[in-house]
């Protein structure tokens, strides 16, 4: 069962790894779009996908994050 403790440890990192993913998701779009590095947000609908990879991998790492250190705290 998780407690509230367990969720904070992957809510947390996922949050935090969600934003820091979309400025380097935004970085990488404006530097294949314009050849250049930038911050112009894409339009809704691309926004939203970028969006929506970027969290199923930040669960992702949260999860694997939480997993291991479960592992090795046995």
């Amino acid at each position: 069962m998780i407690d509230i403790t367990d969720l904070r440890a992957i809510i947390i990192p996922f949050a935090v790894t969600l934003c820091f993913f979309y400025i380097e998701a935004i970085i990488h779009y404006n530097m294949g779009k314009y050849d250049k590095i930038g911050f112009n947000i894409p339009h809704l609908h691309e926004n939203f996908k970028i969006i929506a990879i970027i969290s199923i991998f930040s669960l992702l790492s949260s999860g694997a994050t939480y997993l291991v250190e479960m592992y090795f705290e046995k």
